[in-house]
């Protein structure tokens, strides 16, 4: 029977490196730098290679003019003398040779050339005046070869071409270009190295933070910090900031959950209390009971609102307050119609707020309707821009509120048991919310002789 062999998994190291960004960091840098190393290096051997071609020409054109000079005619016949200015065409087999040819024949040579073979000579034409630079071999060696045609005019008034040669064996040459190659490439090659632990190193300096970070939120898992440090880079720190709101929220929210239940169970002691000795007695007051399951009704509404209106405002949009106030203020007017209110405005444009739109509607609906229920016929309602601060009056020509009682029911954390049922409970979730939004509300007689309710609200930064 043939065991299978169970296939070999892959190896996903590589490719998990990817998810780290120092390994994203380190595998670009080992892939793109040696890219950018080595065209770096081949456009540096490139441009040596160029100016050693150039610097032979120039070298090679001139031994031609040196030749040209030396050379004369006499009886017709072009003579050069034995020992030439430049000693290495004086020694045989130096790599400088020259030789001086007419009519497809050798007509002189340099004594360094007296043992060598030469390759066919580039009969090309040429118009006088003119060279040609090309490669080629002398012996079993590469060399250069420039070529130089002129006319000569002779003793007796004839005019001869000659084209004189010059060839230079390139092992010198080539050598150092080997040696520049090897040199080129141990310097790139220990600079690319270098550069990538470099990299390496900036990389784990600038990546550091972050690492920072993860020790704090392990300290904020573990409960030994309640939220991070804010001592980061600017390019990471209004991260930071933004994530300690949310905590600070979301811890904030919590302890109102908690506080809110505590409250909860506490004032539901009285109505219980109230009921359970109105049985205990054993006369079932129908008018009592109802009264206290009323009350329980309105405490229970009470601290729900208040749950609910805070529950943070982490996250904020722009609203514009003036659409809410006339819608409201619009269905206030259906409900009280039969009051016949006169309902006026002077909102500013717009009214910007940033926070949850809910928490706006829940906050003036209360205002607005408690005006609407007290007043005798006028309410009005005012917007604007004071000072970093978005300010809403919102009065009425009703009876009032006592000056004694004012502090009395904005009072905030008061116990939902000492809560009465309409105004106070709606007043009290407006405290709630507005301080939530670090806002504040003040009580004061209108001008018509009622009561007038101030929001003053600060306008968070628009930069």
């Amino acid at each position: 029977m043939l065991a299978l062999k169970k296939p070999r998994r892959p190896n996903w190291k590589f490719v998990k490196n990817f998810d780290s960004l120092s390994g994203r960091l380190i595998i670009a840098s080992v892939l793109v730098l040696p890219i950018f190393v080595l065209m770096s290096g081949v456009a540096l051997d490139r441009s040596f290679a160029r100016s050693q071609e150039v610097a032979e020409l120039e070298r090679m054109r001139v031994q031609v003019y040196l030749l040209l000079g030396a050379a004369e005619i006499f009886d017709g016949q072009i003579w050069l003398p034995d020992q030439l200015q430049e000693p290495r065409f004086n020694q045989p087999e130096s790599g400088l040779y020259a030789r001086v040819t007419g009519n497809d024949q050798v007509l002189w040579q340099s004594p360094s050339a007296l043992m060598t073979t030469f390759p066919e000579s580039n009969a090309s034409p040429l118009f006088t005046g003119q060279e040609i630079y090309w490669s080629t071999t002398v012996g079993d060696k590469a060399a250069k070869a420039l070529s130089f045609d002129v006319a000569w005019d002779t003793e007796d008034g004839l005019e001869k071409n000659y084209r004189f040669e010059v060839y230079h064996d390139q092992t010198a040459v080539t050598a150092e270009r080997a040696s520049y190659q090897r040199q080129l490439w141990r310097w790139l090659g220990s600079m690319t190295i270098l550069l990538i632990v470099i990299q390496w190193a900036i990389q784990l300096w600038g990546l550091r933070p972050l690492k920072g970070l993860a020790d704090d939120l392990g300290k904020l898992h573990s409960g030994e910090n309640l939220t991070l440090s804010e001592n980061y880079p600017a390019e990471i720190k209004p991260v930071i900031q933004n994530l300690n709101e949310v905590l600070v929220a979301e811890r904030e929210q919590r302890d109102r959950y908690r506080h809110t239940l505590g409250d909860l169970a506490h004032s539901l002691k009285t109505p219980l209390a109230v009921i359970r000795s109105n049985l205990s007695s054993g006369e079932l007051q129908r008018s009592v009971v109802n009264e206290q399951i009323t009350r329980m009704d309105d405490i229970v509404r009470h601290q729900l609102q208040r749950s609910v209106s805070q529950s943070g405002n982490s996250v904020k949009r722009q609203c514009d307050l003036k659409p809410i106030i006339e819608r409201l203020l619009t269905a206030l007017g259906k409900v009280y119609r039969d009051k016949n209110l006169t309902i006026t405005t002077d909102l500013a444009e717009p009214c910007m707020m940033a926070g949850d739109e809910s928490d706006f509607m829940e906050m003036l609906g209360n205002l607005l309707d408690n005006a609407c229920k007290y007043t005798h016929q006028q309410v009005h309602v005012a917007a604007y821009e004071q000072a970093e601060e978005l300010v809403i009056n919102i009065s009425d020509d009703g009876p009032g509120v006592p000056e004694h009682k004012r502090a009395t029911i904005l009072q905030r954390g008061a116990r939902a048991d000492t809560a009465q049922s309409g105004q106070g409970i709606g007043l009290a979730v407006v405290v709630d919310i507005l301080s939530s939004y670090g806002g504040s509300l003040t009580v004061d007689e209108s001008h018509f002789g009622g009561a007038e309710f101030t929001i003053e609200l600060p306008i968070p930064s628009r930069a």
